[in-house]
């Protein structure tokens, strides 16, 4: 069982600073991954419970990264923006462990990690490009969205 959410209407824009703007339509994928988007998301699976707000496409990109790397290796490791989580994949067979430097360790089918890693960054792409336009005009998001439509394998 994998749990992967986020809360759009509790997800902000550009984080830097009181009078700084970030203009969606043009920014790079570092300035979207780490300097924007910050919000509260559910990441949860069997044995454990990784919640926390953070970087929420950061976080989408990242699981998203880590269950195509799985396809082909053992070990994957994600180190989310902003200090919101030091994740380390292992895969045994059909089987991913997920450890957290400072939190638990919680299994997935690697099937069920693979699809909910795709349908949570194509919903977070969804979701952001609602709620911010000009994010629709940004070519690193339509890659995001072709990425997301393929999956991770």
């Amino acid at each position: 069982m994998i749990d992967l959410s986020f809360s759009p209407a509790e997800t902000g824009g550009a984080d830097r600073g009181p009078n700084a703007t970030m203009d969606f339509a043009t920014a790079d994928l570092y300035d979207l991954t780490y300097e924007a988007f910050r919000g509260p998301y559910t990441f949860r699976l069997d044995g454990a419970d990784f919640s926390g707000t953070g970087p929420v496409l950061d976080i989408a990109l990242g699981l998203f990264g880590a269950a195509r790397e799985l396809a082909d290796a053992k070990r994957a490791r994600y180190s989310a923006a902003g200090g919101a989580g030091e994740y380390r994949f292992e895969r045994r067979g059909d089987t991913v462990r997920i450890r957290q430097e400072r939190g638990g360790t919680g299994t997935v089918a690697y099937a069920e990690l693979a699809e909910a890693a795709r349908a949570f960054l194509a919903e977070v792409v969804r979701q952001l490009c609602a709620r911010f336009p000009d994010l629709r005009r940004n070519p690193e998001i339509r890659r995001l969205r072709t990425a997301a439509a393929a999956g991770p394998a």
